[in-house]
């Protein structure tokens, strides 16, 4: 699954633990043109099946939750769904972290503290490296 411009916006799904940073993705995304969020979900557990279900084009994966490891999840989406881009999503600023995530197939790292703008152009360009 990649995205083109002729399928409209980009469809993001918001994977975070924390309801208010979901929140504040979900109207950050929602407010761009080229975006829609499709979804928000506080856990991994289930991330194969709400992207199968929802079909975004990029999941923004909060590296920090409780239930299954987001990094053993984004292992698993890119075996099922590979056309999709994950921007890992942390307050972590540690190298080690970031490593990790890059490793695991993240196609970007991003900083919870990050603007809007950066996050959204992140989004994008991982979107448009994956056509």
């Amino acid at each position: 699954m990649t995205h083109s411009a002729s399928k409209g916006p980009i469809r993001v799904l918001c994977v975070d633990d924390h309801v208010i940073i979901g929140m504040a993705m979900r109207a950050t995304i929602d407010a761009s043109p080229d975006m829609c969020c499709v979804g928000c979900i506080d856990r991994a557990d289930m991330l194969t099946e709400t992207v199968a279900e929802l079909r975004p084009d990029a999941v923004l994966l909060d590296l920090h939750m409780p239930g299954k490891e987001p990094l053993a999840a984004m292992r698993d989406l890119i075996g099922e769904h590979p056309g999709v881009a994950i921007i890992a999503f942390s307050g972590s600023d540690d190298s080690e972290t970031r490593r990790m995530a890059l490793e695991s197939g993240a196609w970007c790292y991003q900083l919870k503290g990050h603007s809007g703008q950066k996050i959204l152009d992140a989004i994008r360009a991982a979107v448009h490296r994956k056509r």
